[in-house]
């Protein structure tokens, strides 16, 4: 509002000029049309010249231009044209190629490191695995421990042939705790007993690879996004997926898009209350979710210890045999999990009403006899049980979604800007 005697001048040179967004240079749009051809074959492969046209609104001088393009950084490559009659004449089916694009995607939880890398097509170029105690060797010895990882990985890539000369195009982390994604800090793993340390940073300066971004997160968000992009419910808009661990983790896709929240830290399902009276969690609470349904609670309900410097998932293998042969205190612990975790599920249920609530980790290979249960308590907790939503399912993706939503993440730099080619290939 004008004040008395005030002219429209006057009040916009004391507020500052409109804020008006920038006229889009031939570069920037360049990028766009880059990135909107090559997302519509990640989503579409085989698709023609004239499809992609008609797909994306841009002309096929465009398109025809773009492909161009991408073929010759070798992200695109042409199949053969279908023998099969078509009105009109046949188009050239199109798919991404980039096998020389790789992604590192990084899980660091709380007694093994994995690695997976991918190439642009999203196909499994390798995967590593190591049990390691995080928890005893600190942050500092556990990022030591993933950079020989990722080094060995690096090494074992180079090795193989290639038509063109290999490229990390970046490297991604997933972390068991509060991750501030922007700047690469843990704030706060309970589990591993980090907290406020710069784990991106550390990383970052110990790969030594100058055009790679590398990024850090937290693991079940990025296992959800590895559902949504790859797993059995790929393209569900509204999902949550579960990641059972030795702590439990949560990650939420609603609408198409990960729900991070303010600070980035959204998907914390592990510390719902749902049993004011339980036991203590990590954390310092109690009645936890983590604290009734984490590997460790339950391979304790089934009178299961993990001695000193074995694999949680190791006597995983020890409780799945127990109840295949009928243990009773492996069937008792099988059965108050399974309600703890369709109470839970419910909870999570009503707040976003998911499509699905996908259960990943140790969870998979208890299925046969917590899933009937635990859907049966979800119901029974849902505000219109009539419904038959939300699903609940197991993850296909088993435990290396973590890190497989991490080399997404770090291969979605491509996507947006093929430019990121730039960055220096494998040492």
């Amino acid at each position: 509002m004008l004040r008395d005697g005030e002219t429209k001048e006057q009040r916009v040179t004391e507020a500052g000029p409109p804020t008006l967004p920038a006229r889009a240079d031939h570069t920037a749009i360049r990028r766009n049309n880059l990135e909107l051809t090559l997302r519509r074959l990640a989503l579409t492969p085989g698709l023609s010249r004239a499809d992609l046209a008609s797909g994306t609104g841009l002309t096929r001088a465009t398109v025809t231009r773009l492909v161009a393009e991408l073929i010759e950084l070798g992200l695109v490559r042409e199949g053969t044209v279908s023998s099969l009659r078509r009105v009109g004449r046949p188009g050239t089916p199109l798919s991404i190629d980039g096998r020389h694009v790789l992604a590192i995607g990084l899980e660091v939880n709380v007694d093994y490191i994995a690695i997976l890398v991918t190439d642009l097509g999203g196909r499994e170029v390798l995967r590593d695995e190591c049990e390691f105690d995080c928890v005893s060797a600190g942050p500092d010895g556990s990022v030591r421990a993933a950079i020989d990882l990722c080094h060995r990985a690096i090494r074992r890539v180079r090795n193989r042939r290639h038509d063109r000369q290999p490229v990390i195009v970046g490297v991604a982390a997933a972390i068991a705790g509060l991750v501030d994604s922007r700047g690469g800090v843990v704030i706060e793993a309970p589990n591993l007993e980090w907290r406020d340390y710069p784990f991106g940073a550390v990383l970052h300066h110990g790969l030594r690879l100058d055009g790679a971004p590398v990024r850090v997160g937290n693991d079940a968000n990025f296992a959800a996004l590895a559902e949504f992009r790859t797993g059995a419910w790929a393209g569900t808009a509204d999902l949550i997926y579960v990641a059972g661990e030795v702590g439990i983790g949560g990650g939420i896709i609603s609408g198409g898009r990960p729900l991070l929240g303010t600070r980035g830290f959204g998907g914390e399902v592990g510390h719902i209350r749902v049993d004011p009276a339980g036991p203590r969690c990590h954390c310092g609470r109690r009645g936890c979710w983590e604290a009734l349904i984490g590997l460790s609670a339950v391979l304790r309900s089934a009178g299961i210890s993990t001695p000193s410097g074995t694999h949680p998932r190791t006597m995983l293998e020890t409780l799945v045999r127990r109840g295949h042969d009928g243990d009773q205190r492996a069937l008792d612990a099988f059965e108050r999990l399974g309600r703890d975790v369709g109470v839970g599920a419910a909870m999570l249920g009503n707040i976003f009403d998911p499509s699905v609530i996908i259960l990943g980790g140790y969870f998979v290979a208890l299925e046969e006899w917590v899933l009937p249960r635990a859907r049966r308590e979800l119901m029974k907790g849902m505000l219109g049980s009539r419904d038959p939503t939300p699903d609940l399912s197991v993850s296909g993706l088993g435990f290396t979604a973590a890190a497989r939503g991490a080399a997404l993440h770090a291969m979605d730099a491509v996507l947006s800007d093929p430019a990121t080619l730039l960055a220096s290939p494998l040492q």
